[in-house]
């Protein structure tokens, strides 16, 4: 079964594409939300409860960021980079399994795709990250 990370649902802005999110596997998926979450700072909790609400509070198969503000959705990015680069260097996920370097390798090419597209939202602001 799949899992998706919802980025954006906005359907009211011109040329905007209405929706973006990104689909995978729960393999995957849990490689992700987990390294992110894991790099949410103590500070942090209360975003990182509404970011992962869906997913941990009413057992969807998804988390979405759509109506996260932007503060809390620039520190969801720094996270999921943080994440991100822990993984590339070690292989190991937020669980403690070790993988191996070819699944890494697919793995962080997926999570680096999502970070474009969180890069790509209006609320992201590169000099506002981890500041909030």
């Amino acid at each position: 079964m799949g899992r998706e990370i919802i980025i954006n649902l906005d359907f009211d802005t011109p040329g905007h594409p209405g929706s973006l999110s990104e689909a995978y596997s729960t393999g995957v998926f849990d490689v992700i939300t987990e390294g992110t979450r894991k790099h949410f700072r103590k500070e942090e909790e209360a975003c990182a409860r509404h970011c992962f609400f869906r997913l941990d509070e009413e057992c969807q198969q998804y988390i979405t960021l759509d109506e996260v503000h932007p503060a809390c959705f620039n520190i969801f990015v720094r996270a999921c980079e943080a994440g991100l680069a822990e993984y590339q260097t070690t292989g190991i996920t937020a669980w403690g399994v070790q993988h191996e370097v070819t699944r890494v390798q697919g793995i962080a090419w997926e999570w680096s795709e999502l970070i474009k597209k969180l890069r790509a939202d209006p609320r992201y602001m590169a000099a506002a990250r981890g500041k909030t």
